[in-house]
């Protein structure tokens, strides 16, 4: 049993997933399961317990979900669309500390130096916009990110991505979470429509559009091939970080990847297919970098928003700050390439 280099403020009921995957030693049980989690969860009731009367106003909102595989941009692309005024968005504090952000304010609070994500060195602080996945995890809901203690089960943990996936109690338990999070998130954020983004949700579009009926998708997509191998890059670092259980070795992992991107890329697409028009906008990776203002322009018209903020002096330099950055393009190597161009040959429709 290893010892993370990093730790996440997991609730109790959240600990009880992942003791399924592996033995958890009496240090973590003690103060990190039993003392911190059952803290976590009491702050969590309490705090969902504030807004329940309220939840339903957030479920008509015209919310806006950034799906996509793993390292297909969706974090550039977050970046540039939380630049809307007209839309708020989860933060690296509010999805790393979800039990709390109500009952401490600690969006006014949250402070730190900027850090660099493992994965691509991107500069991310307590402010910036976040994946939520983190957040529905440490809450307690099910997640394909319980694997990042227990690296050798991440083929279990993706398994059980999909909301229509899970056991009976479990999928309740998520929806009842997730829409929570979302009308916190919006509650927060002097009740805007929230800007949400993670590759998770790529897999649950039925279930976030029928819970959120008015909800929009951003779909954006990238060279498969640089997928592949960024998204191998991504798991690594995840988990030296937080691994407490035996690592996967380099071909369990990149068969993972492989085997599981088919899996994500037909139930987003299926799901996608499903929405009515005005509703799903769809974008290449690398038109988003050539050419961001008109992609995001595009982007606005196709889902019928309001893109005055677009020309703003404001907004222009945080577009060139954000265009400034250059994505790691590492490949494969050769005995993986052609693998992912035969068995990815969806991602190769990508336009």
């Amino acid at each position: 049993m290893g010892e993370a280099d990093a730790y996440l403020n997991l609730n109790k009921a959240a600990w009880g997933h992942i003791s399924d995957y592996g033995e958890l030693d009496r240090r973590i049980r003690l103060i990190r399961k039993h003392i911190l989690g059952t803290l976590f969860s009491a702050a969590g009731r309490l705090q969902f317990a504030l807004l329940n009367n309220e939840i339903d106003q957030s479920q008509s909102q015209p919310h806006i979900f950034i799906t996509g595989h793993w390292r297909s941009g969706t974090t550039y692309l977050h970046n540039l669309m939380c630049l809307d005024p007209n839309y708020t968005f989860p933060t690296t504090s509010d999805c790393m500390n979800p039990h709390s952000l109500l009952l401490e304010n600690s969006r006014k609070t949250a402070r730190g130096k900027t850090a660099r994500r493992p994965m691509d060195n991107l500069m991310v602080s307590a402010q910036s916009p976040q994946e939520d996945e983190f957040a529905l995890l440490n809450l307690g809901a099910r997640s394909p990110y319980e694997c990042l203690l227990f690296p050798q089960k991440l083929h279990e943990a993706l398994s059980i991505a999909d909301p229509e996936s899970m056991e009976l109690q479990d999928r309740q338990n998520w929806e009842r979470t997730f829409r929570t999070f979302v009308h916190l998130i919006s509650f927060v954020g002097n009740d805007r429509p929230v800007m949400f983004k993670s590759p998770t949700h790529s897999y649950r579009v039925n279930s976030i559009a029928t819970a959120f009926p008015n909800a929009k998708f951003i779909s954006i997509r990238r060279n498969p091939l640089e997928v592949f191998e960024s998204t191998f890059r991504m798991w690594k670092s995840l988990f030296e970080l937080y691994a407490i259980g035996p690592s996967i070795n380099d071909d369990d992992l990149r068969e993972t990847i492989l085997k599981n991107g088919t899996t994500l890329e037909r139930k987003m697409s299926d799901a996608l297919g499903k929405l009515t028009k005005g509703r799903v906008a769809f974008l290449d990776y690398e038109n988003l970098v050539h050419a961001p203002t008109s992609e995001l322009q595009k982007i606005y018209e196709t889902l019928n928003l309001d893109s005055s903020h677009l020309i703003s002096t404001q907004s222009m330099q945080a577009i060139k700050k954000h265009k400034a950055y250059k994505a790691l393009n590492e490949m494969p190597p050769p005995e993986w390439r052609t693998r992912v161009l035969s068995e990815w040959n969806n991602f190769t429709s990508y336009r």
